[in-house]
């Protein structure tokens, strides 16, 4: 619901609005347990990633495999790994 002080947030709310959403949260429990963690992962952040990430915490999320060349590229950048490949003349 986007408040933040649940005090004034207490003080403000009617019994009929607070009935309205417990009602509204048996029909539609604010998504299930990995979009609501994944919801909390996003607003922890502060904003600072892209509001449409939220799908990246759950369980189905697949991003597209890094090709070889990207794979192999990314090795590179760690020392031991990148010595390995210049002795296999990659």
């Amino acid at each position: 619901m986007g408040i933040w002080d649940i005090d004034r947030w207490r003080n403000e709310i009617t019994i009929r609005q607070l009935v309205r959403w417990m009602a509204y949260w048996r029909v539609e429990p604010f998504g299930d347990d990995w979009r609501r963690t994944g919801r909390g992962a996003l607003t922890s952040a502060g904003g600072r990633v892209d509001p449409n990430a939220e799908d990246k915490f759950l369980p189905s999320y697949r991003e597209r495999p890094p090709t070889e060349d990207e794979f192999i590229a990314q090795l590179k950048q760690i020392p031991s790994f990148r010595k390995q490949l210049e002795e296999q003349g990659r």
